[in-house]
C-alpha cells in the first residue's frame, strides 16, 4: 500500500515521531525565527526622535495657518464693522425724514447734555432706552450725561455702534465709549478757519463759533450765552452732495483716563477731516482725559492753543484703513495714504470740491 505523508506541525516542521523519515523536527530545525525572543520583538508607537520631528511639522503648520486664520477673522470683523456704520447710517437718515433736519452734534449749550448719539437711539431699535435720558439739549442745572439720573442709559454699551475690531473701555463710571462719530468738516470743533484753512460746512454742528469755551455755567451766563452750538442743518445745505460728503467715522476707544470714544459727551461726539485717517499728529482732547499710545497710535494732547483747537482724527484698529458711511448711506474703506485733500474735501459740505470718490 501507499503510504501517506507525514503530517506537519503548526510551523510547518514533521513532528519527533516522524523523524526517522529525514524530516527535521521543530526543536532542530535550522533558520527557524523564534518570534518570542526579546531582540525579534515588533515594536509600536514613536522613537524619541520621531516624536520630535512630528511636533515640528505640526508647530510649522500651526505657524503658516495661524496668519491666515487670523486675516479671516480680522475681515469677518471689518465687515461686522461696516456693516455697524451702515445701520448708523441708516437711522441718521430715518431721522432726517421724520424731523426734515440731520441730529444736532451736540446741544444747545455744548458738551454735557445729549449728542446726537441720544438723538438716533430710537432708530436704532433704542427707543424705551432713548426716552430714559433726562435733560437732553437742555443744559445745568438739569442732570448731564454723566448724572445719576442718566447712568442707566449712558453706561449701556450699544452694540451696533461697538466695532468687534476694537478695544473697549468705560469711565470709573461705567459710561461706555464708543466707535463711531460725526463728521464736523474740515478744520476743528470750533467749525470756523484754522491755520489758514476756511471752514467749508458740515453736515453736523459742534461748537460753532467758539475758540475754547465748551458750555457756560448756570445762572447769568446761560440767558446771556453768545453762542449758538449744536445747529440741525438740513440735507439741502449739503450742495457738495450727499454721496461725496461723509456722516460718520471710526474712532478708538482710549484707554482709562483717556476721553476718547465717550461720545456721549461732546468732546468726544466727533471726527474732523484737518487730520488724515490714523494720524501721526495728536488729537486735541480739550476739557477730557488724554492717554497717548503707540499701539494702536492714538497721540493727543488736552490743552488748546493759537493753532490748537479741538479735534479728534478718524482712527481705526482695522490695519491700513479707516471705515466712514457717507450723508447717502454708502460705506466704504478709506486707506490711511488717502490724499490728504480728497480726504478734507470728504469733510466738508460746501466746498465745492472736485475730487473721485476712492
Amino acid at each position: 500500500m501507499k503510504k501517506l505523508p507525514t503530517p506537519l506541525t503548526s510551523t510547518g516542521f514533521a513532528s519527533s515521531e516522524h523523524a526517522e523519515i529525514g524530516i527535521p523536527s521543530e526543536s532542530k530545525a535550522r533558520g527557524a525565527i523564534d518570534l518570542t525572543s526579546e531582540p525579534n520583538r515588533i515594536r509600536h508607537g514613536f522613537t524619541l526622535i520621531e516624536l520630535l520631528v512630528v511636533v515640528a511639522i505640526a508647530g510649522l503648520l500651526i505657524g503658516l495657518l495661524l496668519p491666515a486664520v487670523q486675516a479671516v477673522r480680522e475681515a469677518a470683523r471689518s465687515i461686522q464693522c461696516r456693516n455697524n456704520l451702515k445701520q448708523l447710517g441708516l437711522a441718521i437718515a430715518n431721522y432726517e425724514s421724520s424731523n426734515r433736519v440731520l441730529p444736532s452734534g451736540v446741544g444747545r449749550y455744548g458738551c454735557c447734555w445729549g449728542t446726537w448719539q441720544v438723538s438716533v437711539l430710537p432708530f436704532l431699535e433704542q427707543s424705551a432706552l432713548g426716552g430714559q435720558y433726562q435733560n437732553h439739549g437742555g443744559h445745568d442745572p438739569g442732570p448731564r450725561y454723566d448724572s445719576p439720573a442718566n447712568l442707566p442709559v449712558t453706561t449701556q454699551r450699544i452694540a451696533t455702534l461697538t466695532c468687534p475690531s476694537s478695544y473697549t473701555s468705560t469711565t470709573p463710571e461705567g459710561i461706555t465709549k464708543h466707535n463711531y462719530a460725526v463728521n464736523y468738516g474740515n478744520t476743528s470743533f470750533s467749525q470756523t478757519m484754522l491755520n489758514g484753512v476756511p471752514f467749508l460746512g458740515a453736515p453736523f454742528s459742534a461748537y460753532t463759533g467758539s475758540d475754547g469755551i465748551d458750555s457756560p455755567a448756570e445762572g447769568e451766563l446761560i440767558r446771556a450765552f453768545p453762542f449758538r452750538f449744536g445747529r440741525n442743518i438740513t440735507l439741502a445745505s449739503i450742495t457738495d452732495g450727499t454721496s461725496n460728503t461723509l456722516a460718520a467715522a471710526e474712532v478708538l476707544q482710549g484707554r482709562p483716563g483717556d476721553s476718547r470714544g465717550l461720545t456721549w459727551w461732546g468732546g468726544a461726539s466727533g471726527i474732523v477731516t484737518y487730520l488724515s485717517p490714523n494720524s501721526n499728529h495728536p488729537d486735541v482732547v480739550a476739557g477730557g482725559g488724554c492717554v497717548p499710545t503707540s499701539r494702536p497710535a492714538m497721540p493727543c494732547i488736552d490743552m488748546l492753543g493759537p493753532y490748537k483747537q479741538r479735534m479728534i482724527a478718524s482712527r481705526s484698529s482695522h490695519p491700513g484703513s479707516v471705515s466712514v458711511v457717507r450723508c447717502d448711506g454708502g460705506v466704504a474703506q478709506i486707506a490711511e495714504t488717502i490724499d490728504n485733500r480728497v480726504w478734507s474735501a470728504l469733510g466738508s459740505s460746501r466746498g465745492g470740491e472736485t475730487f473721485s470718490i476712492p
